[in-house]
């Protein structure tokens, strides 16, 4: 099922929390709302999901940058009757429209081991560092700036087998032949993990610390942060202009003028 999550505007504080959408995915009831901090959790309360400290403290700091959540609830009941079993995942399509991704890998850190894998399908390769996307060399094996532990493990164009594979699975007709696979894998202390992440036009991984808005790890909070924006060289180019040079240098080498 497809929930359709357009950033609202900014309600005034005092304002009761607007549910948006409700929908039932297997024995999940799943509730868009919207609404202030404080809003949110005042709902929550009313409908009867147990809220500790350090949930509080991640609604009330998200909702500074969007007063869009969504809650879900395991039904019993129903799974009972679908005869789900403990452990059966329940996979849930979001479509969220923004100016870039947006990745809330704060939310993690919950005193353990932060382990998580994130696979990106882009339109272009994406990349650990401007230098690198700029000359077309490859981010795979490189970590995320500022982000311990958070590699970019693996990166392919979009397979004929994959391609099939993904756009002819329900809601995936948007899957484009072209994409770019990556695959980033995070590793880490719970108290590294104190950041979220989004992807820059150029196709660049950022992390910000938590707290930021959503559209400000990206957009920064003035124009002279916003993030570089320019054509970036096809993958493999740095390779192919070494080895070009090599052969160069090397026919230079053999046709110089020698002494009689």
């Amino acid at each position: 099922q497809i929930l359709d999550l357009a950033f609202a505007g900014r309600l005034q504080a005092s304002s009761p929390a607007v549910v948006l959408q409700q929908v039932q995915v297997r024995a999940l009831d799943i509730t868009v709302l919207s609404g202030s901090g404080q809003a949110v959790l005042d709902w929550a309360a009313e409908n009867g999901f147990a809220i500790d400290g350090e949930t509080h403290n991640h609604i009330v700091q998200y909702a500074k940058g969007s007063p869009i959540f969504m809650a879900a609830k395991y039904n019993a009941d129903r799974a009972a009757k679908q005869r789900l079993i403990f452990g059966d995942g329940a996979p849930v399509l979001i479509t969220m429209k923004l100016a870039h991704p947006w990745i809330p890998f704060e939310v993690l850190a919950a005193g353990a081991q932060v382990q998580a894998d994130l696979y990106l399908l882009s339109d272009k390769p994406v990349n650990t560092s401007e230098w690198r996307a700029l000359l077309g060399v490859s981010g795979v094996g490189s970590s995320v700036q500022g982000a311990e532990g958070f590699t970019l493990e693996f990166q392919e164009k979009m397979t004929d087998s994959l391609y099939k594979d993904l756009s002819s699975d329900k809601n995936m007709s948007w899957v484009r032949r072209d994409s770019w696979l990556t695959y980033l894998t995070l590793n880490a202390p719970d108290d590294k993990v104190t950041y979220d992440m989004s992807v820059t036009p150029m196709g660049i991984v950022k992390v910000a610390a938590f707290g930021t808005k959503p559209m400000a790890i990206v957009d920064g909070t003035s124009t002279a942060n916003r993030p570089l924006d320019a054509p970036t060289a096809p993958m493999g180019t740095a390779m192919t202009l070494l080895v070009l040079g090599i052969v160069l240098a090397a026919a230079l080498w053999v046709g110089r003028p020698r002494k009689a």
